[in-house]
């Protein structure tokens, strides 16, 4: 009887350690999308630049692989509007789009991305200042 306590609590024990070396990773909740200065307007559409962060140790995230952009007026109060997107390269964990509002105004960039090591999509909305 003791014999079974002390080999029950032995592989107690041990299973503790096992997991405690499984490798940890992030949630998609630790990581947001910023916005990277004013969006710069060429050719008529609105340039905007994004850095991808991972929050608990503020460092961005060069490779992520957005596949997900899209635009609307939701901060304005008209959601059901929106506008073209068109991902351009990215270039040093900065990653930009060209937007082709409809008309100036507050508009919200829905992105979706997949993180190197991460299983879960992250997911954000950056509000910006659109001109036409």
């Amino acid at each position: 009887m003791i014999r079974n306590r002390v080999i029950a609590g032995a592989l107690a024990f041990a299973s503790g350690f096992a997991f405690a070396a499984l490798p940890s990773h992030a949630a998609a909740t630790d990581y947001k999308f910023e916005l990277v200065g004013k969006p710069q307007l060429s050719a008529r559409k609105d340039i905007v630049q994004i850095r991808l962060v991972h929050t608990t140790d503020g460092k961005p995230v060069p490779d992520a692989a957005i596949f997900e952009s899209k635009a609307d007026m939701g901060p304005e109060g008209m959601a059901t509007m929106g506008a073209p997107v068109k991902a351009l390269p990215a270039k040093d964990g900065i990653y930009s789009f060209e937007v082709d509002p409809g008309m100036a105004g507050t508009w919200a960039l829905h992105l979706a991305a997949k993180v190197q090591g991460e299983t879960e999509t992250v997911r954000g909305t950056v509000n910006v200042a659109l001109v036409k």
